[in-house]
């Protein structure tokens, strides 16, 4: 490793990879050679000041720092070259280096086991790297663009590993990085069995069915003939979704930081990000397609469905929606980004942390100074305390739930648990229930509690039923409320479809049809339809099949002082059901579903809450500066009788998130959160 970096020059390594020689076999080892350049110096190419001049970016050129320091993303400079896309011969455009000692892009990679180790040689001496990066790096130095002088940047080489001060000064640099460098270039692996069947597959879905209707249409295509795209096609995309790659943390801002042509290489196959992020996207987005042709496929094989399945084609859709956000110079609330964190893997825990600090706001990351020594208990608990304080709200309290192992104090999010829970929103400013209140904290000599501000605006009443392997009335716990808030029998009707979707039709967009026709497929499950009809395709889908289930567990539940039964449709017309909105709000009531069941309150509200640690005894209370209710649990622990409170987890309670219980007049009231040990459930 060279000499320190200096960061007042904003120096980073970068490594050029030495392509092979003539008649050098590919056993040949790899060499590179590792050099240091300042990103301060930003002295242009005459080509690149003219392609800037010629973009219509006046006084771009004469004022270098201040494009090399925003980031170049996008269509308005994306043209001007493009690395070894599928529909441009790149060599014919390179190289077209921006500065005048060249220029660089960031590599995008999981590291792979550090026992696997393979050894390359760097600046004339042995390195030593995990065999997954050595791979890439042979396929590399096949690339034209790599032949023609762009250079890599690549954490594990470029930074030094045993320094732990230029490992954090280096995290906080991640954003600038990847921003700087032309483009990311993702690596998924070396070329497996079926990887070209299973791309090919993956180009078809993006490029004809990624529109509204596309899914209907490649049901339909596909219960007329399951091997429509040829026996083993779906097991190999399989393969290719639960690639390692997908589920790594560093991911998300490396990725993010890129764009729709950004390079993604699958061994010696290269493709567009897009592609990947259109067909995940249709795979989310259809029950059969997972649980029918992906499954059959692999059971043909012996194999059973990787549950890794979900999270992998989850943070692809994330990746993708906060790409949008960075074109727009814009950065991803942090409840969405917390909630990447806990599902994405990272082989050091700080780095839940640590490893999204390049898409957090300034504000947030300013108050965080990475530091690898410290107890992970600690970073997790600043992160929390920061967060509150830059962001003046208690969104991350959100996160935090009564089923998960974490140590101590309760009000911290466990970063470390992956409980498989979808969010019952990632949009922004989806919901209010505090109003347009601050959060208001105090802390304690004891690091482990905190107050706030907020209301017990009510208590749960009655249980819905609970998933123990099916959906069962035994597992429905009675409620005694008779009380309507909603006004009319209709109102609770709506109230009860609302809940089972969180109000939205897909976690990041709100709610913009009608969804009663859940309430209608108990019925729709008796009517006999057209082999033709696109209703019968959602119908005979296991996500119908699923929401059936959970209305007749549901039967029993009284809501209102009726049996939830009574508010289903019984009196349907299959012709006036929209199969995409049909589809569309089954996805939803699953994503909200998993892992939650719906409670109704002593006021006669209805909602949805976690289901296996929710009970009846619980309140409801709404915090100053926190979106959306939280359920809590009491103990009486402290000699003066002061009642402190451990979270339990959020909720949705329809009719109270858009702050309509704080104009109940209940009064403001200090609540303490404190830690696990000190309880004593009442």
């Amino acid at each position: 490793m060279s000499q320190p970096l200096d960061t007042n020059q904003e120096e980073i390594r970068l490594i050029r990879i030495f392509p092979l020689g003539p008649g050098q076999p590919d056993s040949t080892q790899v060499e590179c050679h590792l050099d240091t350049f300042s990103l301060a110096n930003t002295t242009f190419t005459p080509a690149y000041k003219k392609y800037l001049i010629d973009k219509d970016l006046p006084g771009a050129w004469n004022n270098p720092r201040s494009i090399s320091s925003r980031p170049i993303q996008g269509d308005e400079l994306g043209d001007w070259v493009h690395i070894d896309h599928p529909r441009d011969n790149a060599t014919a455009f390179l190289p077209k280096f921006r500065y005048e000692w060249g220029d660089f892009m960031a590599l995008s990679y999981t590291w792979g086991e550090p026992t696997n180790g393979r050894e390359i040689v760097v600046n004339g001496q042995p390195v030593s790297v995990t065999q997954n990066l050595e791979a890439c790096l042979r396929v590399l130095r096949r690339k034209d663009y790599i032949k023609d002088g762009w250079q890599i940047w690549i954490d594990a080489i470029c930074i030094n590993q045993k320094d732990i001060i230029e490992r954090a000064n280096e995290v906080k640099r991640m954003r600038e990085i990847y921003t700087k460098a032309w483009t990311p270039i993702i690596w998924l692996g070396e070329e497996a069995e079926g990887s070209k069947t299973g791309l090919n597959l993956l180009i078809t879905l993006a490029l004809e069915y990624a529109s509204r209707d596309g899914i209907n249409r490649l049901t339909r295509a596909l219960h007329q003939n399951s091997e429509h795209f040829g026996r083993g096609a779906w097991r190999a995309l399989n393969d290719i979704v639960c690639c390692q790659y997908w589920g790594r943390l560093w991911i998300m801002q490396e990725a993010t930081l890129g764009r729709d042509s950004t390079p993604v290489l699958c061994g010696e196959k290269t493709l567009p990000w897009v592609y990947f992020a259109d067909a995940f996207n249709i795979i989310i987005n259809t029950d059969e397609v997972i649980n029918t042709y992906i499954a059959n496929e692999l059971k043909d094989m012996s194999r059973s469905l990787d549950l890794i399945i979900w999270p992998n084609l989850n943070a692809v859709n994330e990746i993708r929606m906060f790409q949008n956000l960075h074109a727009n110079r814009s950065r991803p609330n942090l409840y969405r980004l917390i909630l990447f964190s806990r599902a994405a893997l990272s082989t050091n825990p700080r780095d839940k942390v640590y490893g999204l600090l390049a898409l957090m706001d300034e504000s947030l990351t300013s108050l965080i100074k990475p530091d690898y020594s410290d107890t992970v208990e600690n970073v997790y608990r600043s992160f929390t305390l920061d967060t509150i304080r830059a962001t003046e709200s208690l969104d991350a309290l959100r996160h935090c739930e009564l089923e998960t192992d974490s140590a101590p104090p309760s009000w911290v999010p466990d970063l470390l648990a992956q409980n498989g829970k979808a969010a019952l929103t990632i949009e922004d400013n989806a919901f209010a229930a505090s109003g347009s209140s601050l959060a208001s904290i105090q802390t304690f000599a004891d690091p482990s509690i905190i107050s706030c501000k907020g209301i017990i605006i009510d208590h749960l009443d009655g249980l819905g039923c609970q998933w123990t392997g099916g959906w069962s009335t035994d597992t429905v716990i009675a409620s005694t409320s008779r009380s309507n808030p909603y006004g009319s029998f209709g109102g609770i009707r709506e109230a009860i479809w609302k809940s089972m979707v969180a109000c939205h039709r897909l976690p990041s967009e709100p709610l913009d049809a009608d969804y009663s026709s859940l309430l209608a497929t108990p019925a729709l499950a008796t009517v006999t339809l057209p082999e033709q009809s696109p209703v019968k395709d959602v119908v005979d889908s296991g996500v119908f099949e699923y929401c059936v289930r959970f209305l007749k567990g549901n039967a029993d539940l009284h809501i209102g002082g009726r049996r939830m039964e009574e508010y289903y449709w019984n009196d349907i017309n299959a012709d006036e059901i929209d199969a995409v909105h049909l589809r569309d709000a089954l996805m939803q009531r699953d994503r909200i579903n998993l892992g939650r069941r719906l409670v109704t309150t002593g006021r006669g509200y209805i909602g949805m809450a976690l289901e296996s640690v929710v009970r009846e005894t619980d309140v409801v209370a709404v915090l100053l500066g926190c979106s959306t209710p939280l359920i809590l649990r009491s103990a009486q622990s402290c000699d003066n009788g002061e009642v402190r409170w451990k979270i339990v987890g959020e909720c949705y309670l329809h009719g109270t998130m858009n702050g309509e219980a704080m104009q109940w007049g209940v009064e403001i009231q200090d609540i303490v959160l404190c830690p696990e040990e000190e309880w004593k459930s009442t």
